[in-house]
């Protein structure tokens, strides 16, 4: 009886373990999408010395697709740009907050590029127009889809409070 209990005791609590490795999970998405927002917040869209204060310039740059050499990603695809492989994760890089009345805190924003009032509006408003750079970079997550992850960091961007958000799927 005493063998039959120890059998069965090893059975519950190590086959589940030999087995773990094998099944399928977000362990992968939860650390890269981590790694991609520290990156984005301490070293590619702020400088270094002063983190999560992002640089206006080379953030709206990154958000346009475009590569300036003064900032510190190349060019490609957003995936490519924070050193992901492309065929094998997408991503997706969204700045929101709230920067009006009117606005309900986690509005895409969007950077208004006409003069003199230059900065950060919502997108979908009259304020932000065709020349403007919508702060958004990436494919949009799959509605039905468990395996994506989001991570999240409120960083400083034109002296306001707002949140990039990454998701990895």
């Amino acid at each position: 009886m005493s063998l039959f209990l120890a059998v069965l005791l090893f059975v519950f609590l190590f086959i589940p373990g030999i087995l773990a490795p094998f099944t399928e999970g977000t362990q992968e998405e939860t650390v890269v999408s981590n790694r991609v927002a520290d990156q984005l917040a301490k070293s590619v869209l702020a400088d270094p010395d002063e983190p999560f204060v992002l640089e206006e310039y080379c953030t709206v740059a990154f958000f346009d697709g475009a590569s300036p050499g003064q900032c510190s990603y190349g060019s490609g695809s957003v995936e490519s740009q924070l050193g992901l492989d492309e065929n094998r994760q997408s991503l997706n890089v969204t700045v929101r907050g709230n920067v009006s009345a009117a606005g309900s805190g986690d509005d895409v924003l969007c950077w208004d590029r006409d003069e003199p009032d230059t900065g950060l509006v919502e997108a979908g408003t009259s304020a932000c127009d065709g020349g403007d750079v919508v702060l958004t970079r990436g494919d949009a997550p799959p509605k039905a889809n468990d395996a994506s992850v989001t991570a999240s960091r409120v960083v400083a961007l034109d002296g306001r409070d707002v949140t990039v958000s990454v998701g990895v799927w």
